[in-house]
């Protein structure tokens, strides 16, 4: 028995942000935005939250999977943000919104990377026998931790959004997950890039920590320190990619999930790897970055704009300490999955709007 995506759900809120009101809102120039490529972004409505939201993309997820929700065995949790912090569980929040009592539910949380980990470990447990229907969730609202008019240090940080995504995971899929490989940073003393100073052990959330404003996002990385990212996150690709391939006897691949901030790099090495640079798209021009729920939707956007994505399939992150990636094949000539959700028009990613990469 092999366990592969079913379905994707999404939901997204309706708020929107146009790219010259975000770089207004952060103290940037509209045209750092525009490189960047961000068109618009959503926002969090005041009662949309992580466990809310991520309540209405996994609902989703099983409807396009015509399964109810207490056909569900197990919730991963694989978003960044949550409703409370710790010890609260989000696995349990969204599971309490979607009104099941009777899956498991844990938390999996290693910032972009994590939806990754969440799939293998997910297909893992199907194929076990230990669950046979599994959620892996991711769902964001940057918004408390960047501030909505506050200046930010890096660009892309003002492209951090809202919304949700699930895949469900079950052996009824049609097709496999088969392969993974990840790459970590022989440096972690970057594990600290990007994220609130207070609100830890080390550091708690005092008056002088407020007035500091540590108990929100920060970035203290210096150059050295970010060149050192960059070179590892070429690397990361050059040792994850030729890995995915050959464990899953891939001869080429039919398309890319990818979420870099910055696509022009990411590109580069993929075609020096023989990876079309066009075998994939990016979401961040109308829904800016939302986490892990990016790769997600992107293969969502992908499926449900007409996209020919083929059984071929390769998804990857990178993050500045720890990198992974996985193969996905197709039964037939395609993935065979199963997408819906609200708040998204797939119809921005036809050819004609030129957010296709190469378009």
């Amino acid at each position: 028995m092999m366990a592969g995506i079913r379905s994707i759900g999404w939901w997204i809120p309706e708020g929107r942000r146009l790219a010259h009101e975000v770089a207004k809102d952060h103290g940037l120039a509209e045209k750092a935005l525009v490189a960047l490529g961000l068109v618009e972004k959503p926002v969090a409505g005041k009662d949309d939250h992580p466990s809310t939201m991520g309540a209405r993309a996994t609902r989703a997820a099983l409807e396009a999977a015509g399964l109810g929700t207490e056909e569900l065995d197990l919730l991963i949790y694989a978003g960044v943000t949550k409703d409370w912090p710790a010890p609260w569980v989000a696995a349990f929040g969204v599971l309490h919104e979607l009104g099941t009592r009777r899956a498991a539910g844990f938390d999996l949380m290693g910032r972009c990377a994590g939806c990754i980990d969440a799939l293998w470990l997910a297909k893992t447990l199907v194929e076990s026998g230990t669950y046979r229907t599994v959620a892996v969730c991711c769902a964001e609202r940057y918004d408390y931790l960047l501030g909505p008019q506050r200046p930010v240090e890096v660009v892309s940080d003002a492209a951090y959004s809202a919304g949700a995504a699930t895949v469900i995971v079950s052996a009824e899929a049609d097709n496999d997950i088969v392969a993974f490989s990840h790459f970590t940073n022989p440096d972690l003393s970057v594990h600290g890039a990007g994220g609130p100073r207070a609100g830890g052990s080390r550091r708690p959330v005092d008056e002088p920590a407020l007035r500091e404003q540590l108990h929100m996002w920060q970035e203290q990385l210096s150059i050295r320190e970010v060149n050192g990212i960059a070179r590892y996150s070429a690397d990361a690709d050059r040792h994850n990619y030729p890995r995915i391939l050959k464990q899953a006897g891939f001869e080429a691949v039919d398309f890319v999930v990818c979420s870099p901030m910055n696509p022009g790099p990411q590109l580069e090495v993929l075609k020096e790897l023989g990876v079309d640079p066009k075998a994939t798209l990016f979401t961040i021009p109308f829904l800016g970055h939302i986490g892990p729920a990016d790769l997600f939707l992107i293969l969502g956007v992908a499926i449900a704009s007409g996209r020919r994505v083929g059984r071929r399939i390769v998804m990857s992150t990178r993050t500045s300490v720890y990198s992974n990636a996985l193969a996905i094949l197709g039964r037939g000539d395609g993935p065979g999955i199963r997408v819906a959700g609200e708040g998204l028009d797939v119809g921005l990613w036809s050819s004609a709007s030129g957010t296709e990469v190469g378009a």
